[in-house]
């Protein structure tokens, strides 16, 4: 049935009329039969009756006042088909395969950070389950899916490594290395211990992680270890890790000044290997490279005296000179860190000064004798803190002091006064090395400039763990197990890696936000499921997909993602 439009006239004058008509076949004709003259009708009405029939034809279609149209549920859409994406471009979903909530963990941990007992409440509110073709199954199995997790690291470290080298994401051969802590709540896990505190919370136990990432920033190696491990007693079985895990033979190890020791560095050189990193300032004063007349160059005409002495220019801030002594050392000198550190030595030293001059105040005000062991720990720790504590010597001297009472009685009180002496010769030596900085190196073959490009890249480790503690929400650690809190590492790690990835895809196209941004953007797009009031019917869309969504998608490479044939899947089983 359909409605039919006719043209007449009458007296000379134009007009329409309307009316249903019904198609039938007769023989091989087909023909139209009149139900019923509706008249002249306005373009409105018209277009009510058409919307009628078609309606008529639809076994699915409602009419009703959109009042009665309501949103029964939402499902998160977007942010998680991107983030599943990229989980199988390095085909984690392969390695994964039978470890449903391996995947469910990792884009939590970049999208709404949960704990693991609220991983299937969050992943069923999302298109997950379809994406995955399966069912979670009770929040316990999350547990036995991190010990499987924990028990498969190796393996996953090399998986990735060869996805990296698939992808072309290890061309460079270099690679940046560095640990850091990360404190717990609790401590009933194994591998807590009290040791350096990088989130200075030397209070409270911690573990420490190592990490391996290739120059785009890609985690290639993690290890969870006990929370005492120092620095620089890891390097060596990294080396063996390296070899023997990835077979790889050739390549350039960067890593913080914090792991150099001799034996480290020789060990290194051991395995064929080669590293870039940097020496602290007591090691560099042992080099004796720099003149002793150096911070009188950097009065008047500075560049030009720096030029005088064989430096180079790096770029605008900063200046270098190459020594080849047992190794290939680099000396560099950055004007603006100079003059930063200047001024925090002089408003640390000032820091101290006040300090001091309140604190004898307060000591002159004591109503109770003072402890001379709480006194001393407590000016010796506000020192080290403003790092005065080599440049500032002192004493305390005691103090009697005769107190009044109310009732005319008198009392004794034992308190002290801080005496100090500033350490002029000191003060001098650390302002010998403002500014300056000194690389190493054993490959013979990188220039000065490659030196110094190689270490400034490893600040890309440093976003790596700042991503992972803060963005991805390492703490709180609500794991005790061993094998549990390896695992959990592994999410985050796992979560960084997606989250970098996005990062890299974005940064090739100019005035792209960044990573969180995008999926804040992405995260507006809901699967709906929408039906009649007070029925059990309904249907599911996505939500309306805008220009911005629609092109950030498109510079990614992802715009199937909103496409009918990705859709379609998704959506295949949704009506009702």
């Amino acid at each position: 049935m359909f409605l039919k439009k006719s043209k007449k006239s009458y007296k000379e004058k134009g007009y329409e009329t309307y009316a249903l008509t019904e198609s039938y076949r007769e023989g091989s004709k087909v023909k139209h039969k009149h139900i019923a003259n509706l008249g002249t009708l306005t373009p409105e009405q018209a277009q009510r009756i058409r919307l009628v029939l078609k309606a008529q034809k639809l076994e699915d279609a409602f009419v009703g006042h959109l009042s009665d149209v309501v949103a029964k549920q939402h499902y998160r859409f977007l942010d998680v088909a991107v983030q599943d994406s990229l989980w199988r471009q390095f085909e984690l979903d392969r390695f994964f395969d039978g470890i449903p909530y391996a995947e469910a963990m990792a884009v939590n941990r970049c999208l709404d950070p949960k704990t693991k007992i609220h991983i299937k409440r969050w992943a069923e509110a999302t298109v997950l389950p379809r994406l995955l073709g399966i069912d979670f199954p009770d929040e316990f199995e999350i547990y036995r899916t991190l010990d499987k997790i924990a028990d498969q690291e190796a393996a996953l470290q090399k998986h990735l490594y060869q996805q990296y080298t698939r992808l072309g994401l290890t061309a460079e051969n270099t690679v940046f290395y560095d640990i850091t802590s990360s404190y717990f709540e609790g401590t009933k896990c194994v591998l807590v211990a009290y040791g350096y505190s990088r989130d200075h919370r030397p209070d409270r136990k911690q573990v420490v992680i190592a990490l391996i990432i290739t120059p785009e920033g890609y985690p290639l190696y993690w290890q969870v270890m006990p929370g005492n491990t120092q620095d620089v007693t890891t390097v060596e079985e990294l080396l063996c890790k390296i070899k023997e895990r990835f077979g790889i033979e050739e390549c350039l190890l960067v890593f913080d000044r914090g792991m150099v020791s001799a034996h480290n560095l020789d060990a290194i050189s051991g395995q064929m290997l080669t590293y870039v990193s940097a020496l602290d300032k007591d090691e560099i004063r042992t080099l004796g490279i720099l003149e002793p007349e150096f911070p009188g160059l950097l009065a008047g005409s500075w560049q030009e005296q720096l030029f005088a002495q064989g430096f180079y220019a790096y770029d605008e801030k900063l200046f270098y000179r190459e020594h080849f002594l047992d190794k290939h050392y680099v000396i560099a000198f950055n004007r603006q860190l100079y003059q930063e550190q200047q001024q925090s030595r002089e408003e640390r030293l000032q820091k101290t000064k006040d300090f001091i001059a309140s604190y004898n105040e307060e000591l002159s005000q004591a109503q109770k004798s003072r402890n001379q062991k709480t006194t001393e720990n407590k000016i010796a720790n506000q020192l080290r803190k403003w790092q005065m504590h080599k440049v500032i010597s002192w004493q305390l001297e005691p103090v009697t002091m005769i107190i009044g009472a109310a009732k005319g009685n008198e009392r004794k009180v034992n308190t002290f006064r801080v005496v100090y002496t500033i350490n002029e010769t000191k003060l001098k030596e650390q302002e010998y090395l403002d500014g300056i900085l000194c690389f190493v190196t054993n490959d013979s073959t990188l220039t000065a400039k490659q030196v110094i490009g190689h270490y400034r890249k490893k600040n890309k480790i440093e976003d790596a763990f700042r991503e992972i503690k803060s963005y991805l929400r390492l703490r709180p650690f609500h794991l005790t197990r061993e094998k549990r809190v390896k695992a959990h590492v592994t999410i985050c790690v796992l979560g960084y890696l997606l989250l970098n990835a996005l990062e890299e895809k974005l940064s090739r196209h100019e005035e792209s936000p960044s990573g969180p941004s995008a999926l804040e953007l992405f995260s507006q797009c809901l699967l709906n499921r929408i039906g009649p009031k007070g029925s059990e019917s309904y249907v599911e869309s996505i939500t309306e997909i805008t220009p911005a969504q629609a092109e950030l998608l498109k510079s990614l490479g992802l715009g199937y993602l909103v496409g009918k044939n990705y859709l379609d899947k998704i959506l295949e089983h949704s009506a009702m």
